[in-house]
């Protein structure tokens, strides 16, 4: 453990730099100090080279001014031997000053210290005593004595120059020592800068610029950015870092962009089978004859990718298929051929497996009990169907069964709506055409038996005015009963038929009288029975009116009160109904009351108050009766 924390610390790039650093910085304060202690030992060598330079001009100052004492007068002499005396003196304590001694062990200065007490040993014993006898006896200094004399000055003053010499020698080499010092400081500083500068550039600056690279190359998108550093650093532990977040981001984008692939195919998928569904819902909901579900077939194995579908169509009653729709080209199995379907037509989904390793997938299109045929998928073993492909199958199955019941509904529904309309036919036949005809049958019987007794030809005659009147009437009839069968309701509208309605009633009334049309039912829905229903009543109500009576207004009103209740009024400003409105039997009011049977309402035939009659009609609406129940 202690290991493993000294190897972290010693490769470390802090650690590195620092540790250069401050031997750069240690060698920088050695260099410093160790000048200034130089500097401090050399402080006095001036001043000692200098006094000791001083010596040699006292020493041959003091021999001179003995050698003038025999040459002054008598009375000069005390004077220049005080001079000699004061020399004397001044050169002992110049010579014998701290400053001129060599401290012991200091720089092992063992020649000068031998120079210096050889200086002072000759100054003590040999020349001080010389110079103090011939100072005390001037008179007796021969020229022997000076020139002995002057030999001794001289030889002390070699002396002097050899001191001086060692003194100059000695600040010289401190001097040498201080420039060593600072070169041997510089060298090892610019060595270590250098060091420094280029494991710098090597362990960061280099690593540095690549990390850089790389992470410019992870901004602009590229994970797979990598970097080659191994160092066992901060930088190679950051290196190994970005390498495994490079991958990680990598290996998470990759698997980030697989799954936008595929939701984006899961996204199409859904699109295609909401596109197929709409258009099976489309086609399915057309007012069309015929049916041809081929193309949804073809779409749904293109979408499945399963290119061997078959979807067989049956009638209620038969357990043979009236369509077989193929979307691959096969030889039909033995059961197709022979048209044996009991084992398909199941109500629910099976499978059933084959030699060949394919099996077929059953979809039954059921609505309730009724079975409207199945759709079969055939597949291979390697390849099974998918929760979604198995939902899209059971999903259009559901939409066709669907529509096919809601056309099998509206089939009937028309077939219905065509008996009934053929009973109002026929009753209306019965009650009008086949009476009038029953009438002039009647009377044709009549003329032939007056014929046969020979009758007078006023009575003959009488019998064809009625003829006549007879056929004028039953063809009047016949119009308004063709005028009433050819009635539609075109895309149009309703309004837009009572809009045609009331405009082909003021032709026909020749500006003998105006029909005016209010209406106010826009926003309800009607079924197709209640339309036609609704116009034909207004259609019967309006004929009378034109034909009966002799007004010069009709209002026809269709509109709707607060319950939503429609509601149609027929109102004139005619003559009236003669009687009791609610006991006539004409055939046309009889109509207007069956048809408002039909529609579930209540229809009042009345005469107003200020003249004219009044057709009223109420009756609710289908679709509120079922959205109450």
């Amino acid at each position: 453990m202690r290991s493993k924390m000294l190897d972290r610390l010693f490769n470390s790039i802090v650690f590195r730099i620092g540790s250069m650093m401050f031997i750069i910085s240690a060698i920088a304060i050695l260099s410093m100090f160790s000048s200034m202690f130089i500097s401090d030992m050399a402080d006095h060598d001036a001043l000692i080279i200098n006094e000791a330079g001083s010596l040699r001009k006292q020493s041959y100052k003091i021999l001179t001014n003995i050698m003038l004492l025999p040459q002054l007068a008598p009375s000069m002499h005390d004077i220049q031997k005080d001079k000699i005396i004061d020399a004397i003196e001044t050169f002992d304590k110049t010579i014998n000053a701290p400053l001129m001694k060599t401290p012991k062990g200091k720089l092992n200065e063992v020649s000068l210290s031998k120079t210096l007490n050889d200086i002072n040993t000759a100054w003590r014993d040999e020349l001080k005593p010389m110079l103090a006898n011939a100072i005390h006896t001037p008179h007796l200094l021969s020229d022997t004595e000076l020139l002995n004399m002057n030999s001794a000055i001289e030889d002390f003053v070699q002396k002097l120059n050899v001191l001086v010499s060692l003194y100059q020698q000695r600040a010289e080499n401190r001097v040498s020592l201080i420039r060593m010092i600072l070169g041997i400081s510089l060298l090892v500083t610019i060595l270590m800068v250098t060091f420094t500068m280029l494991q710098i550039s090597r362990r960061i600056e280099k690593p540095l610029t690549e990390l850089t690279a790389s992470a410019r190359q992870i901004m602009a998108g590229d994970y797979t950015a990598k970097t080659t550093i191994q160092q066992n650093d901060e930088l190679g532990l950051l290196a190994e870092t970005m390498n495994k977040m490079s991958r990680a981001v990598s290996q998470s984008y990759g698997q980030l962009e697989r799954r936008v692939k595929q939701k984006t195919v899961e996204l199409r998928q859904s699109n295609d089978t909401l596109e197929l569904l709409y258009r099976t819902s489309q086609l399915i909901n057309e007012p069309s004859e015929t049916l041809d579900l081929s193309p949804i077939t073809k779409e749904l194995s293109k979408i499945t990718g399963k290119p061997d579908l078959d979807l067989c169509l049956t009638t209620i009653n038969s357990g043979q298929p009236y369509e077989h729709i193929i979307t691959k080209e096969k030889d039909l199995p033995e059961k197709c051929i022979q048209k044996d379907c009991g084992s398909c037509l199941s109500s629910n989904v099976n499978q059933s497996v084959y030699q060949n390793q394919t099996t077929e997938m059953r979809y039954p299109i059921n609505k309730g009990d009724i079975n409207y045929g199945v759709l079969v998928c055939t597949i291979e073993d390697d390849f099974p169907l998918e929760s979604w492909q198995h939902q899209l199958f059971s999903s259009i199955t559901t939409l066709i069964a669907n529509g096919l019941h809601i056309r099998q509904q509206n089939e009937q529904t028309r077939r219905i709506t065509i008996l009934k309309e053929r009973n109002v036919i026929a009753r209306e036949l019965h009650d009008s055409l086949a009476q009038a005809l029953s009438y002039l049958k009647f009377q044709v019987t009549r003329l032939q038996k007056l014929r046969d007794k020979n009758a007078t030809e006023e009575q003959i005659d009488d019998v064809v005015d009625e003829l006549k009147t007879g056929l004028s009437s039953a063809y009047l009839q016949l119009r308004e009963l063709l005028t009433t069968f050819r009635l539609k309701i075109d895309v149009a509208g309703l309004q837009q038929t009572f809009i045609e309605m009331v405009d082909s009633l003021n032709d026909r009334a020749n500006g003998k009288m105006v029909f005016t049309l209010d209406y106010q039912i826009e926003g309800i829905p009607l079924t197709p029975n209640e339309e036609i229903h609704l116009m034909q009543i207004a259609r019967e109500a309006t004929q009378n009116a034109l034909h009966h009576s002799k007004a010069d207004n009709t209002l026809v009103a269709v509109f709707a009160d607060q319950d939503k209740n429609i509601h149609l009024h027929i109102i004139d400003n005619g003559v009236g109904i003669p009687g009791d409105p609610s006991k006539l039997n004409h055939y046309g009011l009889a109509i207007i009351k069956e048809r408002s049977q039909h529609l579930k309402g209540m229809v009042n035939i009345e005469n107003n108050a200020d003249g004219g009659a009044m057709v009223k009609l109420i009756f609710r609406p289908t679709y509120l009766i079922e959205k109450a129940s």
